[in-house]
């Protein structure tokens, strides 16, 4: 009886790496190729992966919008000009480079241009009505509570007074106008202002709690914003 032959080659394509003007893209093939004396059955599998300069840059501007909006409005009084100004030239950018935006890139960007507009748009309405100071007072009394007083702020105590704060959010907000939303951001404005002043020595599970907290306050805030651009 004549003896069957096998033999068994293994070929790999790999590593093909090309860069576009917009994106860098990865492309690995792997082929494997299996013969008997009968027959010959080959599979190929490709997998690609992309990675668009668009996303970081995108990624970089909703860094950049979250910056601003989460400062208090008194820091950002005397650079609000340049500020203004520097969204203008970033999102001009951005828009010429529209077409080359995957849809969930897109859609990133599109909800940070949205979210900066509305607050440039609070900051406007309110240099022509600037906010009452002794109601101020008595927003940062329901809101804080016992850390009303920024100085009381600490390391130690910071993820206590953001959890204070949001729990007033979420107890309260469903009664709020846009104009008390303008006093609760700006409260929270005054906050994360403390917060970057002692942020070397806050404790890593805590601002990772922060960042959860901030994340919703921004959440519950836009759709706030959504709720009065339709009235």
């Amino acid at each position: 009886m004549k003896p069957l032959f096998c033999f068994k080659t293994i070929a790999f394509s790999a590593a093909v790496v090309f860069s576009l003007s917009s994106c860098e893209r990865t492309t690995r093939t792997e082929t494997s190729t299996e013969a008997t004396d009968r027959d010959t059955v080959t599979v190929s599998r490709t997998e690609t992966t992309t990675k668009t300069k668009a996303d970081d840059e995108v990624r970089d501007f909703k860094d950049w919008v979250n910056d601003k909006t989460n400062q208090a409005d008194s820091n950002a009084k005397e650079k609000w000009p340049q500020v203004k100004e520097d969204f203008k030239t970033r999102s001009a950018q951005l828009d010429a480079k529209m077409d080359s935006f995957s849809a969930d890139t897109r859609r990133e960007y599109e909800a940070a241009k949205a979210r900066y507009e509305a607050w440039e748009n609070r900051r406007d309405t309110r240099t022509s009505r600037p906010l009452d100071d002794a109601k101020l007072t008595t927003w940062r009394n329901t809101l804080l509570g016992n850390f009303s007083n920024f100085k009381t702020v600490t390391a130690t105590n910071v993820k206590e007074v953001y959890l204070t704060f949001m729990g007033a959010v979420r107890a309260k907000k469903g009664n709020w106008t846009q104009e008390d939303w303008d006093y609760v951001d700006h409260v929270y404005g005054e906050l994360n202002q403390r917060k970057r002043e002692i942020d070397n020595a806050i404790s890593t599970s805590d601002a990772l709690k922060i960042k959860t907290l901030q994340a919703e306050y921004l959440t519950l805030e836009a759709s706030a914003d959504a709720k009065d651009a339709t009235r």
